[in-house]
């Protein structure tokens, strides 16, 4: 597993140039200037430091039902490293774990190699943030003596410091801060904002705060000028790469280096994190965050000792030869090498042969999702969290997106409807607009929004003429419906059409999904069954496709909210989630729902069991395209869609599987019925047992399920996030 994200400085002898549009303030010209010229000097007083250094990983997956973890990595190290010799790094506890798939803990992979990454030179003006497996550059002894380090792959960020920076950045001053020490030593930090240009991921957006009286940046809280796209960035390689997956994109947070004074002279990190989220069309989104923290140091050095020129860069020629000289050390000395721009560090890692006691090591830091879940304080998040907030805001520009074509669904309302969508983007706003067309009748499904986020909300105004799922939670519109409609005949959705424009309120990507608001104001109609078409139905004219709602004429204003809650993500753990949706109507009809489900998992011993409990109550008169409707694997196994409806309703499942997540047999029922709210008590209820198998902890499921009340029969479901 390899993600880098690396943050460079290329840093040259120049002053700074006389582009008067870059400074906002006379003040902000002095920091630029004062920093860069030290940066142009390198700090060799560091004779030597040892450190402990702890790091955690973890990546998840967000689903409906609950979140997922899906992989978790953490390390613990003390570093002893010294000027032109050997550095010495004990593991004093690692692992990692891939929880979708198996609860059992291990070391990391390529420990050894890897572990050199986290020793650093304190004259270096490069970090490595991210999670690194750079084995074809350290044990390959081809790559290791002709590759060219000066050429390495990656995120290359420009430096807001780096020579000719005002072509790219403009600077503004902000804060300041004055930190009293014990002694009475006062220390005044300032801050240098930095506002990128224009849209561009390898430029940055964000604060660095900078020592008055060494000039030396101790904190840096930035995040790129945009998303990461991957079509956009890596170029014609997406070719092969399906529409409906795209955009893929990575949205950061934040990207924070924060410093610590040592010995009252020394800054040395102390903190590296990143906080992001991966997306991959509208329905996976993967939140990635990653913690690093340098601490206990003591360290050595020569205060009389000035700081010297820094040397030009490396040629490529010079790289190859440090490579080879250092690959040589490696096999005379039995130790490992890391060369970057010509300067190599050579280090030799002790891992202890009590894996056991790596394993369960208290010097780890907690994993993601334990009760302590962080190596920052509550106020050192707190404060990040306003920081971030506080972050400049993108540059206005122009940039168009190509169409994105591919779209495609399938249904028994269009058919197959294909579509493309567009984008524009604005830097601090977002145009979107995304077009269909129905292969059944030719009718037309279109949708233009605007997009505002910041990084605490994202508000969208969007006007539409589509096709509307009753239920947008059962994703009757996605992929896996589509699939079940076309490949089983089966459409287990229902639909209207719904002319109008909405806005839409939401955490923005890159924060947990906690709540949600739309304010709409629409005319819904009916939407009539257009087609039989299926495989099934190529082969059997009589399978039929059960005809869809017939939804009542109304103008509507209305509102819906919907809150949510998790507590837990490892599958070791209980694990709970819930949720509250509150909306209602006003116009030809008039009324109010609220329901609410709650979802619980657990270790049972060798066994994991689940239960889910959903219900909901309405007031006035309910339309019938705002009824709740159970059938289907996202609401009552065993049933086609539209068993059950009506005004009021409640269901529960239970599940009962094997602890192993990767595969899991789960014996499962579900029960439950729905009607008018007067006469809930007395509906016949539907109910249904079956089997099922389960992989990735319930993000793929295929259930046979038996309903074993009226009407019953049997039923295949294929589908993902499911409870086990």
């Amino acid at each position: 597993m390899s993600c880098t994200i690396l943050v460079a400085a290329v840093l040259a002898v120049q002053t700074p140039s006389g582009d008067s549009s870059a400074y906002l303030d006379a003040e902000a010209r002095r920091l630029v200037a004062a920093s860069r010229s030290r940066r142009e000097t390198i700090d060799r007083s560091i004779i030597a430091y040892r450190t402990t250094m702890r790091e955690r990983i973890g990546v998840g997956i967000r689903a409906l039902r609950r979140d997922r973890l899906l992989y978790r990595r953490e390390l613990a190290l003390r570093i002893s490293w010294q000027r032109d010799s050997v550095t010495l790094i004990d593991v004093i506890g690692a692992r990692q774990a891939v929880p979708a798939v198996s609860p059992k803990r291990e070391l990391p992979e390529d420990l050894k190699g890897d572990a050199g990454d986290y020793a650093f030179d304190p004259a270096d003006d490069r970090l490595t943030i991210g999670f690194s497996s750079r084995r074809d550059t350290t044990h390959d002894s081809t790559r290791d003596s002709t590759r060219d380090s000066t050429r390495e792959r990656g995120l290359e960020f420009q430096h807001p410091l780096a020579p000719g920076s005002e072509a790219h950045y403009r600077f503004a001053t902000g804060d300041s801060s004055i930190v009293v020490f014990p002694n009475g030593r006062t220390i005044r930090l300032r801050e240098l904002r930095i506002i990128p240009r224009r849209l561009d991921v390898r430029l940055l957006a964000g604060s660095f705060w900078i020592d008055e009286e060494s000039h030396a940046v101790v904190r840096a809280l930035v995040r790129p000028a945009r998303a990461f796209d991957f079509e956009q960035d890596i170029g014609d390689d997406d070719d092969d790469i399906p529409g409906f997956v795209k955009p893929i994109r990575v949205e950061f947070r934040f990207l924070t280096i924060d410093y610590g004074l040592w010995e009252g002279r020394w800054w040395m990190p102390r903190l590296i994190a990143m906080d992001a989220v991966a997306t991959a069309g509208s329905f996976l989104q993967m939140p990635m965050r990653y913690e690093r923290v340098y601490d206990d140091y003591d360290v050595t050095g020569d205060t009389t000792l000035r700081r010297a020129a820094r040397p030009p860069p490396p040629t490529a020629a010079e790289d190859s030869i440090a490579r080879a000289a250092c690959h040589a050390r490696e096999e005379a000395e039995k130790i490992s090498c890391r060369c970057r721009f010509g300067r190599c560090l050579p280090f030799r890692v002790n891992i202890p042969t009590d894996t056991a006691a790596l394993l369960s090591s208290t010097l780890l830091p907690p994993p993601f999702g334990a009760a302590n879940d962080s190596l920052i304080s509550a106020g050192e998040m707190d404060e990040l969290t306003r920081a971030v907030g506080k972050l400049p805001a993108a540059p206005w520009q122009f940039s168009a997106r190509p169409p994105r074509w591919g779209l495609a669904r399938f249904n028994r309302i269009e058919g197959l409807s294909l579509g493309a969508r567009g984008e524009l983007d604005l830097g601090r706003l977002r145009l979107d607009g995304t077009a269909r067309i129905a292969i059944s009748d030719g009718e037309p499904d279109l949708e233009a929004g605007l997009l505002r986020e910041n990084s605490t909300t994202r508000v969208r105004v969007a006007g539409y003429y589509r096709l509307t799922a009753v239920d947008p939670t059962a994703r009757s519109l996605g992929i896996g419906n589509s699939l079940n409609a076309l490949i089983l005949g089966r459409d287990d959705g229902d639909y209207f059409r719904g002319t109008g424009a909405d806005l839409t309120i939401s955490p923005p990507v890159t924060l947990p999904q906690r709540f949600a608001v739309r304010v709409y104001a629409e005319r819904q109609r009916t939407a009539l069954k257009q087609t039989d078409a299926s495989l099934p139905h190529l082969f059997n004219k009589d399978h039929l496709f059960r005809p869809n709602i017939t939804a009542d004429s109304a103008d509507q204003l209305g509102a819906v909210v919907t809150f949510r809650t998790q507590r837990g993500i490892d599958p070791e753990h209980s694990r709970w989630s819930a949720d509250v949706t509150v909306d209602g109507g006003a116009g030809t009809y008039g009324f109010a729902r609220a329901s609410s489900t709650l979802r619980m998992t657990a270790p049972l011993g060798s066994l994991a069991g689940a239960i889910e409990l959903a219900g909901g109550m309405s007031a006035g008169h309910v339309p019938v395209q705002s009824y709740w409707y159970l059938g289907g694997p996202g609401t009552m196994r065993g049933y086609d869609g539209n068993a059950m409806s009506g005004d009021a309703f409640w269901r529960g499942r239970v599940e009962l599987a094997n602890q192993w997540p990767a595969a899991r047999l789960v014996l499962f029922t579900d029960v439950g019925a729905a009607g008018p709210r007067n006469h809930l008590s007395i509906a016949k209820s539907l109910a249904g047992v079956g089997a099922g198998v389960s992989f990735l902890d319930g993000l793929v499921r295929i259930d046979v399920t038996r309903a074993v009340r009226s009407p019953t029969g049997w039923r295949v479901d294929f589908y993902s996030d499911a409870a086990l």
